[in-house]
């Protein structure tokens, strides 16, 4: 027989989870996650830009390079219409290294050179990305790019580098994201390239619509 005390603490603690489930549910469904702001360096174009693009990346992606060039076309194309915040979204079971690489990346972007050393994370990719020890390419790329190494070093090992990096890890999954790329796109959700390539489709329209008087 189960103590009464015992019975309403696992009633609470069952009501408990069935409440924090719903609420995530709730916050997927209507987009009630708060997006916190990146860091300068991982967001490129005008706050007044009428399309806002939030894109959750992992450095180990294949998709994730190739969707990067088709974002780099997107912001020429559509100047200052376009905002784009890059935001990580490590998938640790399959790319071991992928979150040393983003925090690597954002070090070098507190050194003015993210965009450089995310170009080199994404070109040599399946050099460290496979590697079985920690792999050399994450100093070779920082010398590469004239940074401070020791400087990138202390930073990717404090802690609130990780802890910013595991912050934004929560919210991706917060929103729902499983998959990399997975792009918000004023809000709504797109996945892969060809998702957000057929959104872009409807960029003239928005921009066309936000310069009427």
């Amino acid at each position: 027989m189960i103590d009464p005390r015992t019975g309403r603490k696992l009633a609470l603690a069952a009501a408990l989870i069935f409440f924090s489930t719903l609420a995530v549910l709730l916050a997927r469904q209507f987009s009630l996650v708060p997006d916190k702001p990146a860091p300068a360096w991982r967001t490129f174009g005008p706050e007044t830009a009428q399309v806002k693009i939030v894109e959750y990346t992992d450095f180990a992606c294949p998709a994730c390079r190739h969707a990067s060039g088709k974002v780099d076309e997107m912001l020429k194309v559509f100047d200052g219409g376009l905002r784009v915040t890059f935001k990580h979204y490590p998938l640790l079971n399959i790319h071991p290294w992928s979150l040393h690489a983003a925090a690597y990346a954002d070090c070098a972007g507190e050194q003015g050179k993210f965009k450089e050393y995310a170009e080199l994370l994404f070109e040599g990719q399946e050099k460290w990305g496979t590697a079985r020890t920690m792999p050399g390419e994450f100093e070779v790329y920082a010398r590469k790019l004239k940074l401070d190494w020791p400087a990138v070093l202390a930073c990717s090992e404090a802690p609130a580098t990780l802890k910013r990096l595991k912050l934004e890890i929560a919210e991706g999954e917060m929103r729902g994201v499983n998959a990399t790329p997975t792009f918000f796109i004023n809000g709504r959700r797109a996945v892969g390239s060809a998702q957000l390539i057929d959104q872009a489709m409807k960029f003239d329209n928005i921009l066309r619509g936000s310069a009427k008087p």
